[in-house]
């Protein structure tokens, strides 16, 4: 009876020494905490500034042909850079002759004018070669695009359904179209939605018009035979639309070599007719 009281009163002077020191967090309490939102401290990237800050601001245009050329902005500012250094290469290299004490054929402020106009110039020469660039990869994505559209209807003909088509044909190809393919229909397959309804998006992002009207065609389409005649229909315009491209530029390029042709006959005929005015011309 001892023990027992003395654990009792043991366990009382406990409890009062904890009811005096602190109660313990309600629950609700600690559910709050929980789902109270943290400012986490994220390490400023001043290399990542630097790059935003020289790349300026975006346009959806140099977006679309960054993404279809496989560059981000670190390798556009690079190229900028490059550019600019190139241009200005001339105008240093007479600044440099000058500081170094040789004889150069102009005053230092113009080498210094002509060196601060080639880089601007190659600055904004970059934009132009990455438009080039991208316009080669737009019809490189085309062309793939219709091969990749051919090999479907090939296994839809065969019996296999539209998506199992659409994904097997995607597994096939390689290059650069293709794995654009591949990734935009893995990413609608994990996320359970239409297949062309990530090829839509993935034309938005690249800028290639053939992919949205592709996801345009595709819904109204529905299913069965009319999903397979309209993707034959896509396949075709497509390959047309190269056709007619590389036709223009055929001849677009026999125009251009129609001036070094007359050139060099105008040449010919100087050269033979030379003689024939000289002998007049002398006494």
């Amino acid at each position: 009876m001892v023990a027992l009281a003395g654990g009792l009163a043991g366990a009382g002077v406990l409890l009062v020494v904890r009811g005096l020191v602190g109660a313990t967090t309600p629950l609700a309490a600690l559910v709050a905490e929980l789902h109270r939102p943290r400012l986490v401290q994220v390490p400023v990237d001043h290399r990542g500034l630097a790059v935003r800050w020289l790349a300026g601001s975006g346009t959806p245009s140099r977006d679309a042909d960054l993404a279809v050329c496989e560059r981000d902005l670190a390798r556009w500012v690079q190229d900028r850079l490059v550019w600019s250094l190139l241009l200005a290469s001339p105008g240093l290299a007479l600044v440099l002759l000058s500081v170094a004490g040789g004889v150069a054929p102009v005053s230092p402020f113009v080498a210094v004018a002509a060196a601060c106009v080639g880089a601007i110039g190659g600055w904004f020469y970059a934009r132009i070669d990455l438009a080039s660039d991208a316009d080669k990869a737009r019809r490189a994505f085309r062309h793939g695009l219709a091969g990749y559209l051919e090999l479907v209807t090939i296994l839809m003909s065969g019996g296999a359904g539209v998506e199992t088509a659409m994904f097997d044909a995607v597994a096939v190809g390689r290059g650069g179209p293709f794995r654009h393919l591949r990734a935009a229909l893995s990413a609608a397959q994990a996320r359970r939605e239409p297949p062309w309804r990530a090829l839509g998006q993935l034309g938005d992002r690249l800028g290639i018009v053939e992919l949205e009207e592709l996801e345009a065609s595709m819904t109204l389409a529905g299913g069965g035979a009319q999903v397979r005649d309209s993707l034959t229909a896509k396949a075709t315009a497509i390959r047309i639309k190269d056709l007619s491209q590389i036709e223009s530029e055929a001849q677009s390029r026999s125009e251009t070599m129609v001036l070094p042709v007359a050139l060099m006959f105008a040449g010919f005929l100087v050269l033979i007719g030379y003689p024939a005015l000289a002998a007049l011309s002398s006494p």
